[in-house]
Formats: structure tokens, sequence, C-alpha cells
């Protein structure tokens, strides 16, 4: 990439490959838990974001429409011409974006990839996002949170987060064509929940539920995430 390196894995093989996209903070390595679900013959990719894990430090401004761009550069570099997205929270956020501009998405799996934060934020009942996670695992997310964003320029984080803030996926939801799954944990859902969580009107969008589950379903649920993605190929 012209403004560094971006870290990422692919396993091979040839069935239609799922793309990981991990969370705020987190890493490609949140995923190995799924992936250890998954079928031994199952081509897989993940990638780190800007400044998580081991992708490069941005040393200039970036935006959410950038970490796409990143993730098409990796498809169109792996000459991918089919690829399910799975996204976490602001992964699933990319990935709508990404899917919005490159035919080679062909499906959606959205673990909390929010429409848009400001609906989000309200959705649900409080002392839900960290679900079921014991203090130790929690205590993990936290530090690795806190030391990726260390590691950049408190102005270009800012200016980051404020695309993130301002991304709105419902218009490109509303007419989307390709198959997507909606999933969320069910720890804090309320009669509102689904009215807030501003998913549009779509056949093509199946919302799904995680029972005794909070926010980071690929630590809590590595299991049942595993099998929406086998269910997601196999149908």
């Amino acid at each position: 990439m012209h403004w560094g390196d971006v870290s990422f894995t692919d396993s091979g093989g040839t069935t239609r490959p799922l793309l990981f996209l991990h969370g705020t903070g987190c890493d490609s390595t949140d995923w190995s838990s799924v992936i250890d679900y998954l079928p031994s013959n199952q081509r897989y990719l993940t990638l780190d974001f800007r400044g998580h894990g081991k992708t490069s430090v941005p040393t200039q401004s970036f935006s959410l429409h950038d970490l796409a761009d990143d993730v098409i550069a990796i498809i169109d570099n792996q000459n991918i011409s089919e690829v399910i997205l799975v996204g976490h929270s602001l992964g699933g956020m990319v990935a709508m974006r990404v899917a919005s501009r490159c035919v080679n998405v062909v499906g959606l799996i959205l673990l909390e990839g929010w429409t848009n934060l400001k609906s989000a934020g309200t959705a649900f009942d409080t002392d839900r996002f960290y679900g079921t996670l014991s203090p130790t695992e929690i205590n993990r997310i936290k530090e690795k949170s806190e030391k990726t964003r260390s590691r950049f320029q408190p102005s270009i984080w800012k200016d980051f987060w404020s695309t993130v803030i301002s991304f709105n996926g419902y218009n490109y939801l509303k007419e989307a064509s390709i198959p997507i799954y909606e999933v969320f944990g069910e720890m804090g859902r309320n009669d509102a929940t689904e009215d807030l969580l501003d998913i549009p009107s779509n056949p093509n969008i199946q919302v799904k539920w995680i029972s005794d589950a909070g926010h980071y379903l690929p630590h809590e649920r590595p299991m049942e995430v595993a099998e929406i993605c086998n269910e997601y190929l196999t149908t």
C-alpha cells in the first residue's frame, strides 16, 4: 500500500473464501477460535486494519473509507472473484462499505456490525457489552484496545473516529441484492431493540440472535459464529 503495509493471512484452498474483519482495538488473531470450528478445507482470510495487529500505523489522517480500500486491495491482489465478508462491529461497517463498491463481494455476515452508531448506542439495555466473558478475557480485550489506540497520534485517531461516527449503512442495506446475515447477541434485548438497530426491510437480510451473548461474539460464542458461517455457506 502507498501509506504502509497491511498484514493479512490467506489459508488457501478452492472453496468460496470467508474474509474476516475485526472490530475496533482487536486484530486478526481474535478470529482464531472461530476459525478452529470451520471445516478443515474452508478457505479463509484475515487482515489487520491500519494501526491494528501487525499492520503499519498510519502517520496521516485516514477514514473508514480508506479501510475499505485496503480490503478491496487484498481481494484484488489475491485474485478473489467471489468472497463473503464476516465483519464484527467496526469490521461489519467496513464490510458494508466494501460491498457497496466491490462486485466480488457476494455475501455479508455482520456480527453486531451496526447500521450506524447513533442508533446502536441505545438499542440494548446497559451492562451487556462484554456479555458472559470472564474478567481475565475482558481485561485482555481492554488492554489490547488501549495499546492499539496508543499507537496513533491523537489527532489522527480523532479524524478517523469521526468517519466511523458519521457512517450510515441504511441506504446500502435497503438496496442490497446479496444475502446478508445480521447477527446480534441477545443479552440486553428489549421491545425497542429491533427498531433501534435501524435495519431496513429487505428480503435479502436475515436477523439472527445468539442467546446469552453480548457484543464480543467472536470471543464469547466462537462455535456459534462458525456454525452461522457454515450455515451461510451451505444455503
